[in-house]
């Protein structure tokens, strides 16, 4: 009897398999341009195109004529640099023309067998970055851990709305031992990386979380790599933001003893972005974000989250930017 059960379940499951052909699914390559024109630095680009899922990974580096255009006048062909040694700019189209706030930039790309490109954009002016505060405070006294708290003011131009980027960087006093005998060196630098804060902390960034994300007990909103966000809550206002950062247990037993080592730093840099570019960073943030809509759209249960773009033609973004910034020194926790 068991033989035959087995048999039947057998034949049902493989009466519901079909094998699926994707290649008339195959919809016609795009080209994808991505590139950001900051306030002081060269502009770059990156030119690449889309690929079907059964290609694998496949080299998309492309040779296109990139025409560059400046307040409606051209300005100059973008080079590709195929320079190895060159880590930030290796692969990616490079003008000499350095944007400055105000700008409108416009590119336009031409390459055979595909759509041709057209992106435009205005470098938009600094932000009024006006004060940074870091705290620190015992979390827990018997594990011996603390926390860091910073404190963000800015004004906010009011006759527009305007999209900010914000990210905080950790700068650590570098130590070397000469003699494991003898103290550590200080030498005379400072290691600097992302400083993984909770955005959820301020009030602009509440909205990211939903209730259900909250009653799931995922309050803790990340951006290793910045966040976005408007001025909807403070238009035309003076505005101090409130982050948390990372929890630190103590020092490494290496370092000098509490009483002799060099306090830490924090620096934050506050970006002034395009509209466009808000759009496109704040689909991406969502992307990343661990919120039950994200686990649901992977198993297909909801509305994936669809990254925003700005180019005429293809798809990508031609973003924009200002920055800030202001260092301060982390105080010992009282």
């Amino acid at each position: 009897m068991k033989p035959v059960l087995f048999l039947c379940i057998l034949l049902l499951a493989s009466s519901c398999m079909k094998e699926i052909d994707l290649e008339h699914m195959r919809p016609a390559p795009k080209l994808v341009l991505n590139s950001v024109a900051s306030n002081g630095e060269i502009l770059k680009a990156s030119l690449s195109r889309t690929w079907f899922y059964t290609d694998g990974k496949p080299n998309q580096l492309l040779e296109a004529r990139i025409g560059l255009y400046v307040n409606d006048q051209f300005k100059e062909e973008m080079s590709l640099n195929m320079d190895a040694n060159d880590y930030y700019s290796f692969g990616n189209y490079v003008a000499s023309y350095i944007p400055v706030s105000g700008d409108k930039v416009r590119i336009e790309v031409e390459k055979g067998g595909f759509n041709s490109l057209l992106a435009e954009t205005t470098v938009p002016y600094k932000p009024e970055l006006i004060s940074l505060k870091a705290e620190s405070f015992i979390r827990d006294d018997y594990y011996g851990s603390t926390q860091s708290r910073f404190k963000i003011t800015f004004r906010d131009e009011p006759t527009v709305g305007n999209c900010y980027l914000i990210m905080v960087y950790r700068g650590e006093p570098h130590y070397e031992y000469d003699d494991y005998e003898a103290p550590p060196i200080y030498q005379d630098e400072y290691y600097w990386h992302k400083e993984y804060v909770d955005y959820s902390s301020d009030p602009v960034f509440e909205n990211k979380i939903s209730i259900l994300d909250k009653v799931m007990g995922n309050d803790w909103l990340s951006g290793g790599g910045g966040r976005p966000f408007s001025d909807e809550l403070f238009n035309g206002k003076e505005y101090t933001m409130t982050l948390k950062g990372n929890s630190s247990y103590g020092y490494n037993p290496g370092y000098p003893y509490l009483e002799e080592r060099l306090p830490d730093s924090v620096r934050v840099y506050l970006y002034t972005i395009t509209e466009p570019y808000y759009k496109y960073l704040s689909a991406l943030t969502s992307l990343y974000d661990g919120s039950l809509n994200n686990d649901l759209a992977d198993i297909g249960l909801a509305e994936p989250v669809r990254v925003f773009c700005n180019i005429d033609g293809g798809l990508g973004i031609l973003g924009a930017a200002c920055v800030d910034s202001l260092t301060v020194v982390v105080p010992k926790a009282n």
